[in-house]
């Protein structure tokens, strides 16, 4: 995942992930050699893994790293 420098850009690239009408490709099978095995449907799973790395960064960048390290007391 591409670490960002600056919250505007990280932001950015949330909103287009999350945008309606975005079409997903293909997602790469790797095992853990590295070695790329097949293709898969782009899933939930990995919309969500997509935006947490990036919420991540954005707190990461705005000193809240304790947002996402915290536990979920809700």
């Amino acid at each position: 995942m591409i670490e960002y420098d600056n919250v505007k850009d990280a932001l950015k690239k949330l909103v287009r992930l999350n945008e309606p009408g975005t079409v997903f490709g293909k997602v790469s099978t790797i095992t853990d050699g590295g070695v790329k095995t097949g293709e898969r449907e782009f899933a939930i799973r990995d919309l969500q893994d997509s935006n947490y790395e990036l919420l991540a960064n954005v707190c990461d960048l705005l000193g809240m790293s304790e947002v996402y390290l915290e536990e979920n007391d809700d």
